[in-house]
């Protein structure tokens, strides 16, 4: 009874241990399998990491060879015959296949954008129905997915044939590990090597920018001021090499290299952008304008410079061009007014910092040339403008400027005056310089000018004043009579009276519209018997406010600026109107004779013109004498010829004015059908004085003679010069001996009065 408790005590304890030992064994053997599973995983993870660094590592690797080899790699290594690696289509949903060994190239899986991050074939659940069915058409029995979503990316694994051990069922399980760390180290490395190859093509990009860019592109060491690099731009900019580049400094390209580098260099170590322009040296001995963009970079710590340099030589020159067209005058290519003003304001700027600076201003304007232009033509009028600013330009300093105004008009700025004599002794040197004729085109042509000088003054604050002056002081010269020394130094007198000019000349406008002229008569006597032979008709201005204006002082303005004209008209029409009434009032009508001015005669239709008054009041053509000067027939010689011979035609006595003063009077004078010589009053004024005087009226008498002319002296003034021109046969006197010009009315007294004429004898 007792061995038998103690037996089963015995069995039960080794039954005890023979338990314990196998759970020992059991326990060890899963121990040893997980071993073995964790050895493989690490096998397994080990040769994904090896197979992607070396594929990374291969020079020509991109991320579609990396993706082949993270499939190849799992597939061989896991024993399965399915693998993908798939990237979200977020605008299908659904996942499409990138890269994959066992799976159609078509394989897509339908996904949402958030998709689980892990799921396998022992869970299906956590997959959309639509990606289980997916998986089920593709014949996957046993599956893995892992995913990244952030990534955008997932790997699916798996095998159409059913495990036959239970420890291959645990696939899935196993290795999700593996599969999430090749997802991991595939994604790590994907990123490098696009990172990689950004960098890369970043680096292409900027040198093929940098070599292949219009513009030189130059890289400067901050530290050292050297150059780092320069595309090939610059190579051919500079005419020279890369080394030869960078073993000259700087500072030996740039022209005034300190004055134009130092600021823009600093500045643009501060940050700050900067742009400029500059001359640079070339290696072949070229100077070129650049225009230099400078900008501050980073090379990781290193400070650099890039200049971006763009030839701007030909922008430069245009513009130079354009200056030069805009500041000069393209016949003599001599400065214009705009550049003569501008230099003229910084002369006058010079003497307002310095009151002692002396400068003078030339207003120069050729005398005739019109006539020149228009009787040889406007070509040769341009190559004689020329010719003469070669000559005046020679007579000057380097200092001083020579402008053109326009048409003959030249200014003269000269500078640095020790003088003001120096001004003057300008002027006459300018004027011996025109004495010579110039040869153009088989023509000997001859000219002079008219100058007038302004000096330096503190009363100048703006150019234009100046030039105005020496204008007003160029039309003071004008009017001197003298062939030489016509100059004129400028006085604020000048300016006055041509501010009194201006207004007069605005008031003779309204005199015209307002018919504020009448007409005076001057007694023409007859030497021999002391009659009465006829009256002149001479215009007279009854200023409203002035009274009486002298005609010396309204007749050149009215013909500068063509007022002339109706005036003149208003005169025959006057001396045609008061012939007829004195025809019907007296037996022995006088003869009324009118002036006909230069405008009259070659701007309008003169003859007709007269005509058409004749006609309109039905005055006898015989009763007027046509007064006609020697200068207006000089202006235009063939059309003075047909307007006199078709007046003469006419029935009109045609007398020749101011006879003697002229520059060809005898060899033109017997081409014309005067009737009347009329003997300037300068000659008469000098009678019994001047001997040469009275041989000249001596000789003007004789040739009227010959010509078959008679001859009326004017300007007597003295009972003497009228019997001195009677004895030398002259037939009439006009002039204050005889009665000074008066109106209609008081010239009818004289008519009617017989006494008048014998108190003069």
């Amino acid at each position: 009874m007792t061995a038998k408790p103690e037996l089963e005590q015995a069995l039960d304890y080794y039954r005890q241990q023979y338990d314990e030992i196998g759970s020992r064994l059991l326990r060890l053997q899963r121990e040893l399998t997980q071993a073995r599973r964790d050895a493989r995983r690490h096998r397994t993870i080990a040769l994904v990491v090896q197979r992607l660094h070396e594929c990374a590592n291969q020079q020509e690797a991109s991320t579609e060879s990396l993706g082949e080899t993270l499939i190849a790699v799992l597939v061989e290594s896991l024993g399965i015959d399915c693998a993908g690696l798939l990237s979200w289509q977020s605008a299908a949903d659904q996942c499409q296949l990138e890269h994959g060994l066992g799976l159609t190239a078509s394989f897509t899986l339908p996904l949402s954008a958030s998709p689980p991050a892990r799921a396998a074939s022992l869970n299906p659940e956590t997959l959309p129905l639509a990606a289980q069915a997916a998986l089920q058409r593709a014949g996957l029995r046993n599956w893995l997915w892992i995913a990244a979503p952030k990534a955008g990316q997932a790997l699916l694994l798996g095998s159409r044939q059913l495990k036959k051990s239970s420890d291959d069922s645990t696939l899935e399980e196993a290795d999700q590990v593996i599969a999430a760390a090749a997802l991991k180290v595939y994604l790590g490395l994907r990123e490098q090597q696009q990172t990689f190859q950004a960098l890369q093509a970043a680096e292409t990009n900027y040198h093929t920018l940098f070599e292949s860019a219009h513009e030189a592109f130059v890289v400067f060491d901050v530290e050292n001021e050297a150059l780092l690099d320069a595309n090939q731009r610059t190579v051919d900019l500079m005419g020279c090499s890369l080394t030869e580049l960078r073993r000259c400094p700087l500072t030996d390209w740039l022209v005034s290299a300190e004055r134009i580098w130092k600021r823009p260099w600093l500045c643009a170590l501060a940050g700050r952008p900067q742009r400029f322009e500059c001359e640079i040296h070339t290696a072949t001995d070229q100077r070129l304008w650049v225009e230099i963009n400078l900008n501050r970079i980073y090379a990781g710590q290193q400070r650099l410079l890039l200049a971006v340099v763009r030839d701007v030589t030909q922008r430069r020159q245009s513009e130079q061009q354009l200056r030069h067209h805009a500041f000069h005058d393209a016949l003599t290519q001599l400065p214009n007014r705009a550049l003569i003003l501008e230099s003229l304001a910084d002369a006058i700027q010079q003497r307002q910092q310095n009151s002692g600076y002396l400068f003078a201003l030339l207003f120069l304007d050729l005398n005739r040339f019109s006539i020149i232009n228009d009787s040889l033509g406007h070509s040769l009028g341009d190559q004689l403008l020329i010719a003469i600013s070669h000559r005046l330009h020679r007579c000057l300093r380097p200092e001083d400027i020579i402008a053109r105004l326009g048409g003959d008009e030249f200014v003269i700025l000269l500078n640095e005056l020790r003088q003001p004599d120096d001004a003057v002794a300008c002027a006459e040197r300018l004027e011996r310089a025109l004495i010579s004729p110039f040869a153009l085109d088989c023509h000997e042509i001859y000219t002079s000018a008219s100058i007038g000088i302004v000096l330096a003054d503190d009363r100048y604050s703006e150019p234009e004043a100046m030039l105005r002056d020496a204008d007003i002081a160029m039309y003071q010269a004008k009017k001197r009579d003298a062939p030489y020394q016509r100059y004129a130094l400028f006085d604020p007198v000048m300016h006055v009276r041509a501010l009194q000019i201006m207004e007069l000349e605005h008031d003779l406008r309204h005199a015209v519209e307002r018919q504020e002229f009448v007409v005076y008569y001057q007694p023409i006597v007859q030497f021999d018997n002391g009659q009465l032979k006829g009256f002149e008709a001479l215009v007279r201005w009854r200023h409203p406010e002035r009274g009486l204006v002298p005609p010396n002082d309204f007749i050149p303005i009215a013909e500068e600026t063509l007022l002339i004209l109706p005036i003149g008209h208003l005169v025959l029409a006057e001396a045609c109107r008061q012939s007829v009434e004195w025809a019907q009032r007296y037996t022995a009508a006088p003869t009324i004779s009118v002036n006909l001015s230069s405008r009259q005669f070659t701007v309008t239709d003169l003859s007709g013109e007269i005509n058409q008054l004749v006609r309109q009041h039905g005055c006898n053509p015989a009763l007027l004498a046509l007064e006609i000067t020697e200068s207006a027939i000089l202006e235009d010689t063939e059309a003075a010829q047909a307007n006199l011979r078709r007046l003469h035609h006419q029935g009109f006595q045609l007398s020749m004015d101011d006879f003697g003063t002229g520059y060809s009077s005898l060899s033109y004078l017997h081409q014309y059908p005067f009737d009347i010589l009329k003997i300037d009053r300068s000659f008469v004024q000098s009678l019994g004085q001047d001997v040469s005087k009275t041989k000249i009226i001596n000789t003007i008498i004789t040739l009227a003679r010959t010509l078959g002319m008679l001859v009326v002296a004017e300007g007597v003034e003295t009972w003497e010069q009228a019997e001195h021109l009677a004895a030398l046969g002259c037939d009439f006197g006009q002039g204050y001996y005889y009665s000074r010009p008066v109106e209609a009315t008081a010239a009818e007294a004289l008519m009617n009065d017989p006494h008048w004429l014998r108190e003069t004898r």
